[in-house]
């Protein structure tokens, strides 16, 4: 479901491929092969003075979806998971809030940089691959690079995360950010390649993941 700044919701199954709606010089494309891609049109460029809109991508549990933002960067959209983004990309930075789990392969820009906001923590990027798993009903808030590097930050502590690691924050914690140097990054991102996969997991860890499925 894709929720314009307006309000209006437009069930992306139901729409056929092609330009669904065209915001700030901005298409919102839905693909053949079922991905909403985000297109600057040709000689188009936001204007500095005019106020930033927000879409929000949906998706409902047993459900994924490919979203590419304005500036290139893809991002792929977990089961029962939501994405806010500006329509274009203008200032100094470019934001998006995430519910739920995702995974981004954030376009370079060195003079502006890519932050994800995410259940209190923010993360900082320029350019690189990670995951965020941070659904409202798990305890953990879990972030693993894959390419790059990237800055956490959640409260008052901070973080540089390298490829490999995962950085985990227990939700309502006292600022305390823990870095794994040995993550399972292949687990991590099982969901995006269609698994299931679990490594010494306890029956509520799994059953809370088969559960925005079935």
């Amino acid at each position: 479901i894709l929720t314009l700044g307006s309000g209006e919701k437009i069930v992306l199954n139901d729409v056929k491929d092609g330009v669904i709606t065209r915001e700030g010089g901005v298409a919102a494309i839905k693909t053949k092969d079922g991905q909403l891609v985000n297109k600057v049109e040709d000689g188009s460029k936001p204007a500095v003075d005019m106020p930033t809109n927000y879409n929000t991508i949906t998706t409902l549990r047993g459900g994924q979806y490919q979203v590419i933002l304005p500036d290139g960067t893809k991002v792929w959209l977990n089961a029962a998971s939501s994405l806010k983004y500006p329509t274009a990309f203008s200032g100094t930075e470019r934001n998006v809030e995430l519910t739920g789990e995702a995974y981004f392969e954030v376009a370079k820009n060195a003079a502006m940089p890519f932050r994800v906001k995410s259940a209190g923590q923010t993360v900082q990027v320029l350019g690189t691959h990670f995951n965020i798993n941070a659904y409202e009903d798990e305890r953990v808030i879990k972030t693993t690079l894959l390419e790059g590097s990237i800055q956490i930050t959640y409260q008052q502590a901070k973080a540089l995360i390298k490829p490999g690691e995962q950085a985990r924050i227990v939700a309502g914690s006292d600022s305390k950010i823990i870095v794994d140097g040995n993550a399972d990054t292949e687990e991590a991102i099982a969901w995006k390649e269609g698994y299931f996969q679990f490594n010494h997991a306890d029956i509520q860890t799994v059953m809370r993941q088969i559960s925005r499925w079935y």
